[in-house]
């Protein structure tokens, strides 16, 4: 099992912070699946936190069954992480991570994310004032999310993570690109098992390109990290934790969802949505996201035209509905054959 610091968690599998993705109602859904370690916040400005700005009470939201959690926060030297991580533990983290990794212009050129890769003396210095503060007072461990350089000329990772280890951060997750990279090509491997060897005790998480159970187990078993972060690879397929928490555990590979259990989380998705949130934004959220439901899934491209058109929740549900009615019609029609053939008689042969 994996521990940061003081936190224990149940699985190795992570959920990565992702911006417009993992709000409570996705949070929830990928825990009731199973399989989920620690599951994190969209990424959050500093200063919309400490003001508590209503857009940024939206990501941090939480209850009960989100738990453990992380919230994750981004700035520079100059901002108030520290007390933005006080905050945090105050109103339900159990961990706190500093983006160090985030590649968009908006956070890595103004405010910090992949930005702090280019200072490395200046980052180990807010990761220690982070430490002192955050864990220092509250006991609570914080970690950092990074990438393994801004550019292929300066690959800082290993040593960063090493400086980082020193002044106390518990845990570090490594996007195995680079800044400059953004999302393109391979994700590195290596990298990633460079930043594991620079380190002496602190696990070290790995993330990039993570769809299937295969590329956990490939990412573990090559870098020899000691978890893995999902992004991307879970949008549209939420049980996937559960199926890498089975291989890495037990050695089992679960069978993919059937299609009448595959629509039942896109319902449980839906109806999560609108107990924190308003029509407006499960309509948006459902109408946006099925594609990535649909994808690899056959045979559905009446349902997923209907959602996209649709201009209501009960459009939504009228659209599941027929679908699954659809399969339950198409499966009885497959062995009804099957059924007569086996109830018509057999004539018997009496001319002889």
């Amino acid at each position: 099992m994996l521990t940061i610091g003081s936190v224990q968690l149940e699985s190795n599998a992570l959920l990565a912070p992702m911006a417009g993705h993992c709000d409570l109602p996705f949070r929830l859904l990928c825990r009731e699946l199973g399989g989920v370690g620690l599951a994190s916040t969209d990424l959050i400005n500093v200063h919309s936190l400490l003001r508590e700005a209503p857009k940024a009470m939206k990501l941090v939201e939480t209850c009960d069954a989100d738990s453990p959690l992380c919230m994750q926060v981004y700035g520079n030297s100059s901002d108030p992480l520290p007390e933005a991580g006080l905050w945090a533990v105050d109103h339900g983290a159990q961990v706190v991570d500093i983006n160090m990794g985030c590649p968009i212009d908006k956070v890595a050129k103004k405010h910090g994310g992949s930005l702090l890769l280019r200072d490395v003396e200046t980052t180990v210095r807010l990761a220690e004032r982070m430490v002192e503060t955050v864990t220092g007072r509250t006991g609570a461990p914080v970690t950092a999310k990074i990438r393994l350089g801004w550019d292929d000329e300066h690959i800082v990772a290993p040593d960063l993570a090493r400086r980082l280890e020193q002044v106390g951060i518990a845990a570090i997750t490594v996007h195995g690109r680079t800044t400059e990279q953004m999302f393109d090509g391979r994700v590195r491997h290596e990298g990633i098992a460079a930043v594991v060897a620079a380190v002496e005790a602190i696990p070290i998480i790995g993330n990039g390109d993570i769809r299937c159970t295969a590329d956990a187990v490939e990412m573990m078993t090559q870098t020899g990290c000691s978890g893995v972060m999902l992004a991307r690879g879970v949008l549209g397929k939420p049980w996937l934790f559960r199926h890498i928490q089975a291989k890495l555990r037990d050695g089992i590979d679960l069978p993919d969802p059937t299609r009448q259990e595959w629509l039942g989380v896109i319902e449980r998705h839906l109806d999560l949505i609108l107990e924190y949130r308003d029509e407006r934004a499960a309509l948006h959220r459902i109408r946006r996201g099925i594609s990535r439901y649909a994808k690899g899934m056959h045979g559905v491209k009446q349902l997923k035209d209907a959602i996209r058109g649709a201009t209501c929740i009960a459009d939504i549900r009228r659209a599941l509905q027929a679908h699954r009615e659809s399969r339950v019609e198409e499966e009885r029609c497959k062995v009804a054959p099957e059924r007569s053939l086996a109830s018509t008689p057999v004539a018997t042969d009496h001319s002889s």
